[in-house]
């Protein structure tokens, strides 16, 4: 009686086991680094529209110190792999691919990390090769692809939920909420980052201001999609605030890779209505009294000899190191106020040769006048 209790539970528990559907599959482990990467073989047959199994591979890997849960699932249709994705539970997201090898499916997990141990389990029912014989005999081994696969993919990764994803707070306010109370002593992390769904970013720097920094050699780049109609960038484009740029010591590059020693290089044209530069000094020194300004004869021999006028850059200067509109603006300022002092001067030197002329003009008068009493 007692047997025949333990066959019927047998039964029972079997029955129970196939209908549930469920498949411990294999379990595996490497105890050193993998050269290849780990191929999971399995004994699905590689046949169209026979299998839509759902396979957890859990497990821990220790040389990214990263817990394993990833869910695969794919179809077959037409030879090829159809609607295949994987979504990942842990932190652990290696490549992972499906192929044919000699009619069966094999799974190729392309991580070469250290120490990695894992199980694989299952769940499939409703299909032809989805039996319980077909989740048997699975092996898991450090071997690349074969040279012979056929309907080889690469897995991409998709994980979508239509709720918020919230760190550090119980109630977020947008698609991305992240708030953390514990800040850097240089202030480098955010006490909250929102994404809202009219496409806004807003990043809450506490009593430091809110930074977004590039990893990769100190480089941060800001773009638009390259194949858009407009590929315009806006800079607080709806606020009337500031925007400053390279304040900590660097240069601004418009059109160029290689601003140089200046502060804002601009390789081509630049527009504007009014441009304004600040000057240290100006040029009415030359008004001061004990100015000495250089007779013409001086500025002639300087010009014959130099094909410029003096304290003016020449030609080869301009052409190899530029001009300084500010100090180019006073030196013009200078000639102009050394040009207005000659021209007093000559204006003086005129009204002292009109007053001798005059002077003369009444002598000769004088001289006519006693020559027509004395006829």
């Amino acid at each position: 009686m007692l047997k025949k209790l333990l066959i019927l539970l047998t039964l029972f528990i079997c029955a129970a086991k196939a209908k549930s559907q469920h498949y411990d599959v294999l379990t595996y482990h490497l105890n050193n680094t993998a050269v290849n990467g780990i191929k999971i073989k399995t004994n699905m047959p590689f046949t169209n529209g026979t299998q839509m199994p759902t396979l957890v591979i859990e497990g821990y890997c220790f040389g990214m110190a990263s817990p394993i849960g990833l869910v695969l699932t794919y179809y077959i249709y037409n030879n090829v792999f159809s609607n295949a994705k994987i979504s990942s539970y842990g932190a652990y997201v290696p490549p992972v691919y499906l192929a044919n090898e000699g009619g069966k499916v094999v799974i190729f997990i392309n991580s070469k990390d250290y120490f990695l141990r894992l199980s694989v389990k299952a769940f499939a029912t409703g299909l032809s090769a989805e039996t319980a014989t077909n989740f048997q005999g699975w092996t898991a081994v450090d071997e690349a692809l074969a040279g012979t696969a056929t309907a080889t993919l690469l897995v991409p990764y998709q994980n979508t939920f239509s709720g918020r994803v919230a760190i550090g707070t119980i109630s977020p306010a947008a698609g991305l909420h992240v708030a953390s109370a514990a800040t850097a002593a240089n202030g480098e992390i955010a006490a909250a980052i929102l994404g809202s769904a009219y496409n806004h970013w807003t990043y809450f720097g506490g009593a430091t201001a809110g930074k977004i920094r590039g990893s990769n050699e100190g480089y941060l780049d800001l773009e638009t999609n390259p194949q858009g109609t407009n590929k315009t960038i806006y800079l607080n484009a709806g606020s009337s605030g500031n925007i400053l740029m390279a304040g900590g010591g660097g240069s601004v590059g418009i059109g160029t890779n290689t601003p140089g020693i200046y502060k804002l290089a601009v390789e081509g044209t630049i527009g504007a209505r009014k441009v304004k530069v600040t000057q240290s000094s100006w040029a009415d020194f030359v008004f001061q009294p004990d100015y000495q300004l250089p007779s013409l004869a001086e500025v002639e021999h300087y010009v014959r000899t130099h094909r410029h006028l003096p304290d003016i850059p020449s030609e080869e200067e301009v052409m190899k190191e530029g001009l300084d509109l500010g100090e180019m603006n006073k030196k013009l300022l200078q000639k102009v106020e050394e040009l207005t002092l000659y021209l007093i001067d000559m204006k003086k030197e005129n009204k002292n040769l009109k007053n001798k002329q005059e002077d003369l003009q009444k002598r000769l008068q004088i001289l006519e006048n006693r020559n027509v009493v004395k006829e």
